[in-house]
């Protein structure tokens, strides 16, 4: 009964695969792709880019010469995934099929999901596992429990931050553990539930170590953030707040190259272009020899945040705003450049004839931009998909909860250590946002 129910939907979501797919095959290419393939001509693998990620691409080379496999693998991930959540939650194939269609057309979903890159995979693998646990939830089935938590172990691999995405579904699978044992007061639950998150954490920390640093060389990038600041910093104030150090020699280096290489869109032009004014200690391309300063780099940055916290703080304010696209990319030669979702795309790595030619479409061009949705769209009614919501004590309330407090620490990660306002980083909200609404709504029904 539930299969025959269940199968007009399947059949809709198995064209909206097949569709992507096909049409992208073997998937649209980004620079991601060309530097995974110099990662591995290095003589040390380092971690500038996901170690992980790229052990994917590798692999899908090695067996077989293309990367349809991972562009496949990818669309499975993410479709199934949403399509759990859908049926998990809501009733009726038409209201599951507009749901589904509603969160599939938008902009930083579907673009998202068709390129090469860690993005691309940290939306999968937050999808799948978001809608395992709401299967979990629903009819109680171990086999859901697993896949949920596989998932998130292996998003936590995809970028440093996406551990926070985590969260939720360790908290889905250590509720649901404490609650199965029996005889225990409401203290001991509580260790008990504690004790498997924690568990869970280490364990997917010690994963992420295992396939991302061990053996790796240590690139530190998190130093172009500090230096990032330092630089937004000097310009605020007018006058030269990075250590001689990290800078350039003579006019190479001065504060008026640095502002005019500066923006809020991307720290990337203080270090990579043949003119940047900031020293560069690495990329993912010809590893990391040298280690930067950091000691005296924190010590600089501390004293600095320190002596102009109004400065920082403004600083770090007109970031979020460029973030939430309140300004106009389109009046900025970097946003063009920089605040798109495809903004790791590139015509060199590309394989995709089809998007070839969507490229070229004014409409594209306007969607990449976040024109017509401006970015802050999508975690505002993420931000907004709580208000309300039953008080009422269930574990499905409490991950609803969950989902919002974990995606409210990914988004602050960004404000805080943030280097580059990016359109590509709201890609989860628009799916933590209609997750938490479906949640709400199935339960109501």
């Amino acid at each position: 009964m539930f299969l025959s129910s269940t199968l007009p939907f399947w059949v809709f979501v198995l064209l909206i695969f097949t569709g992507l797919v096909v049409a992208f095959w073997p998937g649209v290419g980004t620079y991601e792709v060309l530097q995974f393939a110099q990662q591995r001509k290095l003589p040390i693998m380092n971690d500038w880019k996901s170690p992980f990620i790229a052990g994917i691409y590798w692999l899908s080379e090695d067996l077989f010469q293309s990367t349809g496999p991972v562009l496949l693998a990818q669309q499975a991930l993410f479709w199934s995934g949403l399509a759990l959540l859908v049926l998990n939650t809501l009733k009726g194939s038409c209201s599951r099929i507009i749901f589904f269609l509603c969160v599939a057309i938008f902009p930083p979903v579907w673009i998202t999901q068709i390129l090469l890159w860690k993005e691309a995979w940290t939306l999968s693998c937050l999808s799948f596992s978001i809608g395992a646990a709401f299967a979990y939830l629903r009819n109680g089935r171990v086999f859901y429990g697993i896949v949920a938590v596989l998932a998130a172990i292996i998003l936590a691999t995809t970028r440093h931050n996406a551990i926070l995405l985590t969260i939720p579904t360790f908290y889905v699978a250590a509720q649901k553990l404490a609650d199965q044992t029996t005889k225990t007061t409401r203290i001991q639950r509580r260790g008990i539930m504690a004790a498997a998150c924690i568990t869970l954490l280490i364990m997917t920390l010690g994963f992420t170590w295992a396939v991302n640093k061990i053996g790796k060389q240590r690139c530190h990038i998190w130093h172009q953030i500090l230096l990032w600041d330092l630089a937004a910093m000097s310009v605020l104030e007018d006058q030269m707040l990075i250590p001689v150090t990290f800078r350039k020699a003579g006019e190479d280096g001065s504060l008026d190259r640095i502002r005019s290489y500066f923006t809020h869109y991307n720290s990337d032009p203080l270090f990579f272009y043949e003119r940047s004014p900031l020293k560069l200690y690495g990329t993912a391309w010809s590893g990391c020899p040298e280690s930067p300063p950091l000691k005296m780099l924190l010590k600089s940055w501390y004293k600095t945040v320190f002596n102009h916290p109004g400065t920082y703080l403004r600083h770090r304010l007109l970031y979020l705003l460029h973030l939430f696209n309140i300004s106009d990319v389109t009046q900025d030669k970097f946003g063009k450049a920089y605040y798109r979702i495809d903004s790791e795309f590139s015509s060199s790595a590309n394989r995709s004839k089809r998007f070839e030619r969507l490229q070229m479409s004014p409409i594209y061009e306007a969607l990449v931009l976040g024109i017509p949705i401006r970015g802050g769209v999508y975690p505002l009614i993420f931000i907004l998909s709580i208000i309300g919501i039953s008080g009422k004590a269930s574990i499905k309330n409490s991950y609803l909860w969950m989902l919002w407090l974990g995606g409210l620490a990914y988004l602050a990660s960004f404000v805080i250590l943030g280097s580059g306002a990016l359109l590509r980083y709201l890609a989860v909200y628009g799916l933590l946002g209609p997750a938490i609404l479906a949640g709400r709504w199935g339960r109501q029904r």
